[in-house]
């Protein structure tokens, strides 16, 4: 399935007959090739890992071979190749309470993260912060409320750094993380967006002293 969800990003839904032997965990990655070209790309799992299906956020890149392929080519029923599962970014099992913070879509695996929360009816307390450019990067913001219903303890909040956006919270992810959110430094921060966002989060940490 191909679905557009805003001017600037699409969902890929794919389809395996050997899915029961397709094993990742919820954050990690596959290196999808683009068909026709020898490039592939890399994508994260927004799907729980126990899902059917299996489905990626791609944001649509002007010029960009994936891009240019999924906008102009690509059909229901092609074939597409991948590897994988990689990545060390994954969700721990522990105790600890959760901030997620997610650019982008650098949303997916947080998402993956979220729906195996779910599924394994996890207690852990859980807050998100989602952040994008522009009101066309949003998406997602239904499921995210169907999350927060089914994870009586996820709370979530959403922000866009356009000044011009129509969101109630205009800037970044660090200007809606607050104190309670960090539980005196008893907690697990799982961030994913684009560099620059990660390397400002990091230094906004490192100037907390956390």
């Amino acid at each position: 399935a191909l679905t557009r969800l805003s001017p600037t990003t699409m969902a890929l839904t794919l389809e395996t007959q050997e899915r029961d032997q397709l094993a990742f965990l919820p954050g990690q990655y596959v290196n999808i090739a683009v068909p026709g070209t020898d490039e592939s790309r890399s994508y994260s799992f927004s799907s729980a890992p126990d899902d059917k299906e299996l489905t990626f956020l791609v944001k649509l890149t002007p010029g960009g071979v994936m891009s240019t392929w999924l906008s102009e080519q690509a059909a229901v029923g092609d074939e597409i190749t991948f590897t994988g599962p990689n990545g060390s970014f994954f969700l721990r099992e522990a105790e600890r309470p959760l901030l997620l913070l997610a650019g982008g879509t650098g949303l997916a695996p947080i998402l993956s993260i979220l729906r195996r929360m779910r599924d394994c009816g996890s207690r852990r307390p859980v807050h998100l912060v989602y952040g994008v450019s522009t009101d066309a990067d949003l998406v997602e913001l239904d499921r995210l409320a169907e999350l927060s219903a089914s994870l009586p303890q996820l709370t979530w909040d959403h922000c866009v750094a356009d000044p011009d956006s129509t969101a109630e919270h205009k800037g970044y992810v660090t200007s809606l993380i607050r104190p309670e959110h960090l539980h005196d430094g008893d907690v697990a921060v799982y961030l994913c967006g684009p560099p620059p966002m990660v390397e400002a989060v990091r230094k906004h940490f490192a100037e907390q002293g956390v």
